[in-house]
């Protein structure tokens, strides 16, 4: 007997699934169509500009900006085919919205190349008056005397690259190119003024003027200044009440970034050189001084002083040690001629109250070597001496006494204007610390 097909119902349901998966790979096999045409993605925006130096970067840089956003917002995202029809009614609506919105200028040539990427031709033509002169006048609050530190590279190098900048450019554009431009000019001052920063000011005409406010911009300027003294020659007694004479000398200094004095501290010690050349106690006792400036927001001059005639010392010593000799204060007053020096020497010793008498001669060799002999009154001895300078703070000395017969080194630091040190030691064993004082 035979067995009964498939019911009509399941029939028609495996004929129902397989229509559902030819339709399905039919799907997967055929490419997508697209809803709507070849559309704008990107540009490509060509700009020219009349004249012949053309604008600035910056406001060439702006210029080609503004073109690139108004032909965006134009082509991009808008179909091809549809620009192409209206491509005469585009490059006149181009022109007419770059006019409007660039003041000083106007399209004199404006062309579409349609596509996916859309080549934008523009030709700009600055309208008259245009700027025929630039004035720069850099200006400064800075005391006179260092007025011309603070100018001198802002004439040499940001004056001609600012006229440069703005020669050429239509009056009714500074408007809004006013502004670029000062920031690029501030940048100049900026990199050849350490510390200082300027404010632009234009005043729009066909002879423009600009001015530049040239400010202290760093926060750590010059608030105080010290005076120190340094001398070979020169009681620090006698050096010490010329101190406000100094302060006033270096007042110019006040108020500077530490940054531009730090950079112009050369310059800036030849201008106290010249101060202290005129000062009338340096001219009537033949004194040379030279200024050392020690930069921070309190700054130091160091005076370093010293006579061409007369060299005088006051010095308090203290002797430490197993058989090292007394305390004493002496006092060194010497004539110079030439290289040579005839002095006199007077040293009391305060725990005896008695005293010592020498005089001789010295002679400087060179900035490092002096030798020279002393003869003691009170005991008649007599002594020769060689001192080697290797520093201006480290020295060393050997002296020999001739009735004696006894050899005597010593290294002196100076630690500082006031206070030295010295290892001394003899022939004969015994060494000791000296410590003097300059008075």
């Amino acid at each position: 007997m035979a067995q009964p097909g498939p019911s009509l119902l399941v029939r028609l349901r495996r004929r129902a699934a397989a229509a559902v998966r030819a339709l399905t790979l039919l799907l997967l096999l055929v490419p997508p169509v697209a809803a709507a045409g070849v559309v704008v993605q990107a540009l490509e925006v060509r700009l020219t500009i009349d004249g012949a130096a053309g604008p600035p970067a910056v406001v060439r840089a702006r210029l080609q900006e503004t073109v690139e956003t108004v032909a965006q917002r134009l082509l991009v995202g808008r179909p091809v085919d549809q620009l192409r029809l209206g491509q005469a009614q585009l490059q006149t609506t181009l022109a007419t919205v770059v006019d409007r919105v660039i003041a000083g200028y106007s399209v004199a040539d404006a062309r579409v190349e349609i596509g996916p990427t859309a080549v934008v031709a523009v030709r700009l033509r600055p309208d008259p008056p245009l700027i025929q002169t630039v004035e720069v006048v850099p200006r400064t609050g800075v005391d006179p005397a260092v007025a011309p530190l603070v100018v001198a590279p802002v004439e040499q190098t940001v004056v001609p690259a600012v006229r440069t900048m703005f020669l050429g450019l239509p009056v009714e554009a500074l408007e809004w190119a006013a502004p670029l431009i000062a920031d690029d000019v501030r940048r100049a001052v900026e990199n050849v003024l350490p510390g200082f920063s300027a404010a632009v000011r234009v005043r729009p005409a066909a002879l423009a003027l600009v001015e530049l406010d040239l400010l202290a911009r760093d926060a750590r300027v010059v608030r105080d200044i010290g005076v120190r003294f340094r001398s070979a020659s020169i009681p620090l007694l006698l050096l010490e009440q010329h101190a406000p004479a100094i302060l006033s000398m270096a007042g110019p200094i006040r108020g500077l970034p530490v940054v531009f004095v730090e950079r112009q501290r050369e310059a800036l010690e030849r201008l106290l050189v010249e101060r202290l050349r005129a000062y009338p106690p340096a001219v009537e006792y033949h004194i040379v001084a030279r200024p050392i400036l020690s930069v921070a927001e309190t700054t130091y001059v160091t005076v370093v002083a010293d006579s061409l005639i007369w060299r005088g010392r006051v010095e308090a010593a203290v002797n430490v040690g197993v058989n090292a000799p007394g305390a004493e204060l002496r006092v060194h007053l010497g004539r110079l001629i030439g290289r040579f020096e005839a002095f006199a020497e007077l040293a009391l010793a305060p725990s005896t109250l008695s005293t010592r008498y020498d005089v001789g001669v010295r002679y400087q060799f060179d900035d490092a070597v002096d030798v020279g002999a002393a003869y003691t009154i009170n005991t008649a001895e007599t002594t020769g001496f060689v001192v080697y300078r290797v520093t201006p703070d480290f020295s060393l000395r050997v002296a020999y006494a001739v009735q004696m017969q006894q050899f005597e080194g010593s290294v002196r630091y100076r630690f500082n204007e006031f206070l030295s040190g010295e290892i001394v030691g003899t022939s004969g064993g015994d060494y000791w610390l000296r410590l003097i004082s300059n008075l």
